[in-house]
């Protein structure tokens, strides 16, 4: 009875350990797959830019470009139903899409979708408002 406990916890303990990793791991493989990281823009675009950008994206109020993590972004992907994206992810993503147009390591669109995942991942944590509203500003 005791070797049946002792095993069934170890097996519950692993199987949590790899469902937690398991975002992070793919975030890192995505992000190996992008050449560089895009650097910040050197000019930011004036405020009507950026609200332009933001209700192009059909983003109500002021702009607000929420961070995300390899979690939350698993969670939106497995609960939410619909197939729309926030105005936020879709601002960041064109920023990133952008940039991984000529800066993708691997060809394919299964690592299409994970670099550019992990790259609007990483710009939503390491950009702010202004940066990522300006990038997509300057790059129509």
């Amino acid at each position: 009875m005791h070797r049946v406990r002792y095993f069934t916890t170890i097996v519950l303990c692993s199987t949590t350990t790899l469902i937690l990793a398991f975002p992070l791991g793919l975030y890192w493989l995505g992000l190996s797959g992008v050449d560089g990281l895009p650097e910040k823009p050197l000019h930011l675009a004036s405020k009507e830019q950026q609200a332009l950008v933001w209700k192009r994206a059909l983003g109500d109020g002021v702009p607000r470009i929420k961070a995300m993590s390899p979690y939350s972004l698993a969670i939106t992907l497995l609960v939410k139903k619909a197939s729309s994206a926030s105005p936020d992810q879709l601002i960041v993503w064109r920023v990133a899409s952008n940039y991984l147009l000529s800066h993708q390591r691997h060809k394919g669109m299964s690592w299409w979708h994970l670099s550019g995942a992990a790259l609007t991942i990483w710009l939503s944590r390491n950009w702010t408002d202004e940066e990522i509203l300006s990038a997509a500003a300057l790059s129509r």
